[in-house]
């Protein structure tokens, strides 16, 4: 009863571990670290006092229970659709939650169940969501307090790579999170947001096309790409009256047009299994969704797409062009793609990543139009230790503290949008080099 549980150990694992190790050491408790493959975080964490690591098996139901009930406080970092299954489990045996995911329809069901027996299921506490969330809402109502009406918001975030670590890659970006979640971005239902009064939709084979561009101090030149669903940020945020209203995600400049390319020509594809001979060569694979798919395939790109030589450039440097043999045979165009994606995408040694926000908050104060914007950057330590890691990680470890020591009164499924948390959490955060 007196072990914090984790589920979940990879990429985003290290500086949550790190944190909430020094707090269990300090209150006589033990960390426990479960994952199928526990090797990463065993390996990248040096002083390992105060904690134990397990595999598991997360459909093993009979033992991820008994390690629910005997927990004091349950952690996910798994992928987001095997949070219910440990938040239900959570219910059962009244522990609290924390993760770092977007809350699910199903999660939110839960509601009213968990706040009934007085529990804490915390989600969305991690970068974005979460930091954002936090340091929005800590925003706005500074502009409430001092008497303004907001009637604009936008939110952008990005997790880059510093111009250092761009190497030979055109494409200028590499992965610090989850691949399959940066080849599937956008993918289903439109982006729609809200500008000046007026619904927008942009469907997914055009969202690439539709990018803004913006300046950060310090930082360099971005395009933006709007996120899924902006609007129902609206409720959360207690902004329904707000004539604009665009969530959104940062990219080096060339990234959108680039990945449009793949769009259109459907790589990204997740729907169809396919099952292709062994041997098939990456020119083959793409010849497969061209028309003609004989001779010369950069033009037959370029007739389709209307793409310029840029972004030939930068499909020519994933292989999409030559001989090189796939790394799989059986699966969707999407799992295929992430395959090809993930070395030619892999952070170096050397490499640091870097996360870039931005909030631009529009208010009237004393019948005048203001506007009000905020910026933050933080670039990572290495391959393992990264931006990206940090600011999913200790938000959300920093809160499980305010949890176990019963600071936070709230009750139910939230999100870090109320005061008792974003202002310790934020606060703490800038003594670890996260401020904007």
């Amino acid at each position: 009863m007196n072990n914090l549980l984790l589920f979940g150990a990879g990429r985003s694992s290290l500086y949550l571990i790190e944190y909430l190790q020094k707090w269990c050491v300090a209150n006589l408790c033990a960390l426990l670290i479960c994952d199928k493959d526990i090797s990463y975080a065993k390996n990248n964490i040096q002083n390992q006092e105060g904690l134990t690591f397990t595999e598991l098996d997360i459909f093993d139901q009979a033992k991820v229970e008994a390690l629910v009930k005997d927990s004091r406080m349950v952690i996910s970092l798994l992928p987001a659709a095997l949070h219910i299954h440990i938040a239900k489990l959570c219910l059962e045996h009244n522990k609290n939650l924390g993760t770092a995911s977007y809350i699910s329809d199903e999660m939110k069901a839960l509601h009213q169940e968990a706040k009934d027996i007085g529990l804490i299921f915390l989600n969305e506490c991690g970068l974005d969501p979460g930091i954002d969330h936090m340091s929005a809402m800590q925003m706005m109502d500074e502009i409430k307090d001092e008497g303004g009406v907001i009637n604009s918001f936008e939110s952008y975030c990005g997790g880059l790579v510093t111009n250092d670590s761009d190497g030979d890659n055109p494409w200028k970006y590499k992965f610090s999170w989850n691949p399959r979640n940066v080849v599937l971005a956008g993918a289903g239902a439109p982006a729609q947001f809200l500008h000046n009064n007026e619904l927008k939709m942009v469907p997914y084979h055009q969202l690439f096309k539709h990018i803004e561009t913006f300046e950060i101090d310090g930082a360099g030149i971005f395009e933006a790409y709007a996120n899924r669903d902006s609007l129902k940020y609206m409720g959360l945020y207690n902004l329904e009256q707000v004539a604009s209203m665009k969530r959104g995600t940062f990219r080096k400049g060339g990234y959108a047009t680039a990945w449009q390319v793949i769009v259109e020509l459907g790589l990204t594809d997740d729907s169809t299994p396919m099952h292709l001979k062994v041997g098939t060569t990456l020119s083959q694979w793409l010849a497969a969704y061209l028309p003609d798919g004989h001779g010369d395939l950069k033009s037959e790109v370029k007739a389709i797409t209307h793409c310029s030589d840029a972004e030939i450039e930068k499909l020519d440097w994933l292989g999409l062009f030559g001989n090189d043999t796939l790394p799989m045979n059986d699966g969707t165009s999407a799992q295929i793609l992430e395959e090809i994606l993930k070395p030619k995408w892999h952070l170096m040694p050397t490499d640091k990543d870097l996360i870039v926000m931005l909030h631009k908050i529009g208010y009237i104060q004393n019948g005048m139009q203001q506007w009000r914007s905020v910026h933050m950057t933080l670039e990572g330590v290495s391959e393992t230790h990264t931006a990206m890691a940090k600011t999913v990680g200790l938000p959300l470890a920093i809160a499980c503290k305010l949890i176990l020591e019963h600071k936070i009164e709230a009750r139910g499924v939230l999100a870090p949008v109320n005061s008792e948390f974003y202002t310790p959490i934020l606060k703490e955060l800038e003594m670890f080099g996260i401020q904007f």
